[in-house]
């Protein structure tokens, strides 16, 4: 509509010009009054000017409207009653144009402000900077974990840690570091995280920074607590029967004069000694369980071929087979691949995975066991052992990986912990999902 109203406005007017040029000319070409060809003239030039003026006009409004916007002037308000019908249309739509970017702007600063709000109520430290160093956005967490009260340079953590600056203009996108600080009054163990985003024509790197110290030494007191209960009770289950045997031999050759010493005190004496050795062998094995849970041996790491090393596990386990009523399938990736190890360690926490899938199993029933492996994304190795056994119940799941915790009579206890420690030492992890009819750990690194 407002097309229409400009073109039929220059139209008449231009066409109006040519009529009275052409006139001008007819005029003179027959002697007229001289006064006569000067006044149509005027006409002719004022109508020219207004109709220049008139294309104009619109312009220089869309141009005033063009740089209030870019100004961030969403204020301008043009008038609808200009007695053109044509500027009318053409500020009515200018007036509805700006109402809806005023409408995208608020909506805008409100998204700005609702993340702003979240950003500063998060507990996890957050900050942004560009590729010249400068912070271009913080929260308070993070002002509060550095100790700083603004924060707007990179250069500004030289005073809280040096090495903190570094490792952010050299942490890799994605990555998960960790670096130790010493203040005045306390230390902190901070986990960084950090991500490149590409903003237009600039980058900028977002890094949450997370103080795990108090975390780390929850979770090392609540290992502590469960390491001593299962000490206390491995070391109790061994002492008490000695102490036992020691007092009631006591008090029967105290009772009883050497002269008049029966053949079934000495039998009951030498029953007594040799519970007493029998209890003595059982410490001293789980003194030397210990020790081999707390000496990690130095890794030796190899390329290794999956395939192959699943044919070493197969040979291995063979003798593990007979006897029970298990089978026992490996699932080799279609594509072999190498995966960096201590090639001994890590079949040691294969074979003990699959050693206690069998002493799960019960007697009767068709009991398999499938290990398969795969390579994950940024070179990490999966190794999954599934078996179709009883499950693990809830009330000791949370305990399976706390060292010399047993629900065997002959067992040691230290099986998944010092996987989990081998797994560890690999920079890897080692986990269990479990429910009646399956039980599948997964190792990873």
């Amino acid at each position: 509509m407002i097309y229409k109203l400009l073109r039929n406005s220059v139209v008449w007017r231009i066409s109006f010009i040519v009529l009275a040029s052409l006139t001008i000319g007819v005029l003179i070409g027959r002697n007229v009054d001289v006064w006569i060809v000067i006044t149509i003239s005027l006409i002719t030039i004022w109508m020219t000017g207004r109709l220049i003026k008139y294309i104009q006009q619109p312009y220089k409004k869309l141009h005033y409207f063009i740089e209030s916007i870019k100004n961030d002037d969403t204020s301008t308000l043009f008038s609808t009653k200009t007695g053109s019908a044509f500027l009318n249309e053409l500020h009515s739509s200018l007036n509805n144009l700006n109402r809806i970017i005023q409408e995208k702007s608020i909506r805008v600063r409100m998204a700005e402000r609702y993340f702003s709000e979240i950003l500063q109520h998060i507990d996890t430290a957050v900050l942004v900077f560009n590729e010249k160093e400068f912070v271009l956005n913080n929260n308070k967490s993070a002002l509060q974990l550095l100790g700083l009260s603004t924060l707007t340079h990179l250069r500004q953590l030289d005073k809280v840690n040096p090495s903190l600056r570094n490792l952010l203009l050299n942490s890799e996108n994605h990555k998960e570091r960790s670096i130790v600080i010493r203040k005045e009054k306390e230390t902190l163990q901070l986990i960084v995280r950090s991500t490149a985003i590409r903003l237009r024509d600039e980058t900028v790197i977002l890094v949450t920074m997370q103080d795990i110290k108090g975390e780390l030494e929850r979770k090392e007191l609540d290992s502590w607590l469960k390491l001593i209960r299962v000490l206390n009770h491995e070391i109790m289950n061994s002492l008490t029967p000695v102490t036992s045997i020691a007092q009631s031999l006591g008090e029967m050759w105290k009772n009883n004069p050497i002269n008049e010493i029966k053949p079934r005190i000495v039998e009951q004496t030498i029953n007594g000694l040799d519970a007493i050795e029998e209890r003595g062998d059982a410490l001293m094995r789980f003194v030397e369980s210990y020790r081999l849970f707390s000496r990690m041996p130095d890794l030796r790491l190899s390329a290794v071929g999956i395939s192959a090393f699943f044919d070493r596990i197969s040979i291995l386990i063979s003798p593990m087979k007979e006897g029970k009523k298990v089978s026992i399938h490996f699932s080799k990736p279609e594509t072999d691949f190498e995966a960096r190890m201590d090639e001994q360690l890590m079949v040691q926490v294969i074979i003990n995975l699959i050693k206690n899938s069998i002493q799960a199993f019960d007697e009767e029933g068709d009991n398999i066991i499938e290990i398969s492996g795969r390579l994950l994304s940024d070179h990490v190795t999966e190794i999954i052992v599934v078996d179709n056994g009883p499950g693990i119940p809830d009330e000791i799941k949370d305990e399976i990986f706390v060292p010399f915790f047993t629900t065997r009579e002959d067992g040691s206890g230290i099986g998944l912990s010092y996987s989990r420690q081998i797994l560890r030492a690999h920079g890897g992890s080692i986990g269990c999902n479990s429910v009646p009819g399956r039980t599948e750990f997964f190792v990873r690194w």
